[in-house]
Order: structure tokens, then sequence, then C-alpha cells
């Protein structure tokens, strides 16, 4: 199935495709998606975390949420990956916050840790899903002009059409059209 094929599909039904593997269907959602992961990436100050990083994880959390979300269970696709994203922001923020009070004494090495093959496979996981995100925003970062990375971060903060339109000293017909270009690319 082509990405365009998907514009019709609702959220739910994407989040069950992405299940069964189809990173189309994932691109889709992202693309769905990123705006709000950045808005609320932006709502957090994390020691050691740039915004890109927390988008990064913002993504990871969606992707997560995405492989895990049971529709069964009542709660909107939307709904459920926004708290998804959510908590693993507050979640880096609280081990942010605790490891600034561990004394080095009480840190204890991964040699002496042993073999955890459970706990293994899910970091390698989380590798993997983490360099697929980084090759996605790489992927945006190369196909996208500078004014259309200008203006794309800016709506991704939540600007309207119009105060992009003020701060890049365009017009809001030129600022839809860039973005109409950019969706474009993206569902390529």
């Amino acid at each position: 199935m082509r990405i365009e094929e998907y514009r019709g599909v609702s959220d739910d039904c994407l989040a069950a495709l992405v299940k069964k593997g189809d990173e189309k269907a994932f691109e889709e959602l992202v693309i769905r998606y990123i705006r709000l992961i950045y808005t609320v990436a932006n709502q957090y100050a994390i020691d050691g975390y740039d915004n890109d990083d927390l988008v990064q994880e913002g993504l990871l959390a969606f992707l997560l949420a995405t492989k895990a979300y049971d529709s069964a269970m009542g709660a909107s696709f939307r709904n459920y990956a926004l708290k998804c994203v959510k908590n693993r922001f507050k979640d880096i923020l609280k081990k942010s916050s605790k490891l600034a009070a561990v004394p080095k004494s009480q840190l204890v090495s991964m040699e002496a840790v042993g073999d955890k093959s459970d706990e293994a496979q899910n970091v390698e996981s989380f590798v993997i899903e983490r360099e697929y995100l980084k090759t996605l925003l790489s992927h945006l970062r190369s196909s996208l002009s500078a004014e259309e990375r200008e203006v794309f971060a800016l709506y991704l903060k939540g600007y309207s059409y119009a105060e992009i339109a003020e701060k890049t000293s365009a017009d809001s017909k030129k600022i839809d059209n860039i973005l109409q270009k950019i969706k474009r690319k993206l569902r390529k």
C-alpha cells in the first residue's frame, strides 16, 4: 500500500497495521502526530536533553504506544498515544532528577549486574527503534529546504499560518503553499 492510500484510514486502523509491521502506516501516523509531539516536547526542560532529544524520545514513546494500543480498551488512539508520550517525558524528568541525587558509591557497574537476556532484548529493541526515529528525523531535515524547515519548525511549535507569515515576512498564502509542499514531501 502506498502512503497516499492511508490518508482516509482512521488512527485506530493505522495502529493495527503498525502492530502487523506496516512501516508506511507508522509514517502516516507520524505525519499526523509530529506537531503534537513537538508541542508536548516544548513543554519540558530536562537537563541533558535538548528539544530534538525530547522529540526523539516522544517519537519512541509514540511508536511503543502504537504497538501497544488496543481499541477494545475504550480510549481513543490520540488520547492513549498522548498519555504515553507525556508519561515518557515525566519518567525522563524523574530519572534525571534522581540521577543527580544518587551518590557515586551507590552506582553499580553493568558488569556486576550480570546477563539479563529479556532486558538485553528490550534495550536492543529500544536502540533499534531509536535509530529508526533518528533516521526519520534525518530524512525530514535533508528533504526540506531551509525555508521549509523554518516554516515547519514554527508550525510544529504551534504557530498559526498568520503568525508564521509575520515571523517569516511572507503572506499567509505562501505559508499555506509551503506547508502543503512539506506534507507532500513527507508522504513520499
